[in-house]
């Protein structure tokens, strides 16, 4: 199998993005798959988690404004397979000044170079401005994290259509392997109110990540759901989505 490179993308916050992301490229890597988390959110929450963004020599933003190769910012991880690509706040300097041409495609042309990695797992910014599109540009597949409510799915619309554009302009081959829906509490009516809205838009996974306090316990603790809370309910979930995910890539 060739390189697999995933946009986990929403536009708006607090949906799931970061957590997937990570969880997601800490599983892949546990099955002794070769795996890059690129973090392109100058939040830089997700390179927090291995390391404090301040402190960096290099990050993302040297790689696009071209004073950098891809391979030479990659931070090694507690997980040997897993390899991060770190960013910092400067990286929204990029997104504010950059006006070029070859904006959209600075990311694709990085992760061309790579040739040690089955995924590429990249946790895009809660917008649709040109680090979205860098990752959407530069990704084989998108997964899409959202959380069960109205707004969320009021954002979709617009999610949809940026990656429609994506696909007509930028990366025809771009593939939606589907909504996952995130942070579900009990009792919330999924299949009767919020998967036939959903899935007006997007393939819908059929594992979803439930609401828990060990998530958010385990970002704190600089952790992956697996290390920090391995027998808790997200853990097994992620592992379950995973699962469906890499079958939906050999269907």
């Amino acid at each position: 199998m060739s390189t697999v490179a995933i946009a986990v993308a929403n536009q708006k916050g607090g949906e799931g993005k970061t957590t997937t992301a990570i969880n997601l490229a800490y599983g892949l890597a546990k099955r002794k798959l070769p795996t890059l988390l690129v973090d392109m959110d100058p939040q830089a929450n997700t390179t927090g988690i291995f390391t404090h963004p301040d402190q960096l020599e290099k990050s993302l933003y040297d790689v696009f404004v071209g004073r950098a190769q891809l391979q030479e910012i990659l931070l090694s991880t507690p997980e040997p397979f897993l390899k991060v690509a770190p960013a910092k706040l400067s990286l929204a300097e990029f997104e504010a000044l950059q006006n070029s041409v070859d904006a959209p495609f600075v990311m694709r042309d990085a992760i061309a170079k790579l040739k040690d990695y089955k995924f590429i797992i990249m946790d895009s910014p809660p917008s649709l401005g040109l680090l979205t599109i860098n990752a959407l540009a530069a990704a084989t597949h998108v997964v899409i994290p959202t959380q069960p409510e109205k707004f969320s799915i009021d954002g979709m619309k617009a999610l949809q259509g940026t990656i429609n554009s994506i696909k007509n302009r930028i990366n025809p081959n771009l593939q939606i392997l589907g909504a996952l829906i995130t942070q579900l509490k009990p009792k919330t009516v999924l299949t009767k109110t919020i998967l036939p809205v959903v899935s007006q838009f997007f393939p819908v996974f059929e594992q979803n990540i439930s609401d828990g306090v060990a998530v958010g316990e385990s970002h704190l603790a600089r952790k992956s759901i697996y290390d920090y809370a391995p027998d808790s309910k997200q853990a097994r979930e992620y592992q379950d989505f995973i699962t469906e995910m890499l079958g939906e890539l050999k269907a």
